[in-house]
């Protein structure tokens, strides 16, 4: 029976004799790794634009809060947007953190209507700033138009000028020369597609304040 000592000196007496072999084996295998990962080539990547900083629900957009990062191309959102006019300009719906990447379902759009069958997108100005201000994107809200500047006898009645509105976007308050020509908020809602035109008319002579449901 053969000691340790004995097994050890006969793997050794082995290696030695079949070094040049196993060295050329190594030199082959590393040989073939190296070519195959030359054949495979670098992994493909896709370009798409994120957000530069956190963007809040309603901003429109802007070439500084656009940047282009690299994605391998399996991983990319099939619906990033992958050129820069498609964004700049355009409104997000709801807030974005800096790096996330910007798809066509972040702006308002028809695509924002995905979800709603039967509603339309209406743009409608909140006299009320503060309160226009709490609204979110995904509000249940009912919208009450009134007449302020009646009163008295003869005066027209509050009345709810749509049930169940909701908020798809409240954009960035305008800012600059021009900006107090128009008081109030600006809020898109999403209503029901037959009482869109009658919804905008109304909103655009009456005060709307909203009253929230949910």
């Amino acid at each position: 029976m053969l000691t340790p000592a004995a097994v050890v000196a006969r793997i050794h007496r082995s290696l030695l004799i079949h070094r040049r072999g196993l060295a050329a084996l190594c030199l082959g295998l590393s040989c073939w790794l190296v070519l195959g990962e030359v054949r495979a080539g670098p992994a493909r990547t896709v370009e798409v634009w994120t957000a530069a900083h956190d963007l809040p629900g309603g901003a429109a957009l802007t070439a500084d809060d656009l940047r282009r990062t690299k994605f391998l191309a399996e991983t990319a959102p099939p619906a990033a947007a992958l050129r820069a006019e498609q964004l700049v300009g355009r409104t997000l719906a709801a807030p974005l953190a800096r790096g996330d990447v910007l798809t066509r379902a972040d702006l308002v759009g028809s695509r924002r209507l995905d979800g709603y069958p039967g509603r339309s997108a209406v743009g409608l100005r909140i006299p009320d700033a503060d309160a226009a201000a709490l609204l979110r994107p995904d509000d249940h809200v009912d919208l009450v138009a009134s007449d302020p500047q009646q009163r008295g006898a003869g005066s027209r009645d509050p009345e709810t000028l749509v049930r169940d509105a909701i908020v798809l976007a409240v954009p960035r308050a305008a800012s600059g020369p021009g900006a107090g020509d128009h008081p109030g908020r600006l809020v898109v809602f999403a209503v029901p597609s037959d009482d869109a035109a009658h919804v905008a008319a109304t909103g655009a002579t009456l005060f709307l304040t909203p009253i929230w449901n949910r």
